[in-house]
């Protein structure tokens, strides 16, 4: 909190998670370029979300994003909330895991919007929540919850429960071309 009370920053440089294995990693703000690259087991969420409506064109996409570029290159496994923009060129590389994105269409976060910052030539497909999907996403964002209510912000933890309720229809989910054929 500064000097009047209000929490500011609360973000991450570069390389968050690089090659995480196991744990949880729970970001309230925004993270700096290759967040999650060859993400190999762990679970993040990136709580940051989306603060002024997206800009008509996709133009100098990473300076209005909150990750700001290259997020979850060469990734393997493991579980990603994106709550906010997860910038350009994302997925390059990726083999495995699953991200989790918010579309938030009143700030202009769509299935469209998304595509477009999807690396050239990923691997990815973008899919609709199962039932285990569901319940990965709320999981996920019930510790974000409790974390919040821990450190007393209520009102964030108040937006992330109304996301929760809505997990179903309001988030996407972003699996390689590998993962899916292993399923199948």
């Amino acid at each position: 909190e500064n000097s009047d009370s209000v929490r500011v920053g609360g973000g991450v440089g570069k390389g968050l998670a690089y090659g995480a294995q196991g744990g949880l990693f729970i970001i309230q703000g925004n993270a700096d370029s290759r967040a999650c690259t060859r993400l190999s087991g762990a679970d993040v969420v990136l709580g940051a979300r989306i603060a002024k409506p997206l800009p008509a064109t996709d133009i100098a996409i990473a300076n209005h994003a909150n990750l700001k570029g290259f997020a979850f290159e060469y990734m393997t496994a493991g579980r990603v909330v994106v709550l906010g923009d997860p910038g350009p060129w994302i997925c390059s590389g990726m083999t495995g895991g699953v991200i989790y994105c918010h579309l938030d269409k009143a700030m202009g976060m769509t299935r469209e919007a998304l595509k477009t910052r999807l690396a050239k030539g990923a691997g990815v497909s973008l899919r609709k929540l199962n039932e285990n999907d569901i319940k990965d996403v709320n999981d996920l964002l019930l510790e974000y919850h409790k974390e919040l209510l821990h450190s007393f912000q209520n009102e964030e933890a108040r937006i992330v429960s109304r996301i929760m309720t809505h997990s179903s229809t309001n988030f996407v989910k972003i699996v390689s071309h590998e993962e899916e054929a292993l399923k199948n």
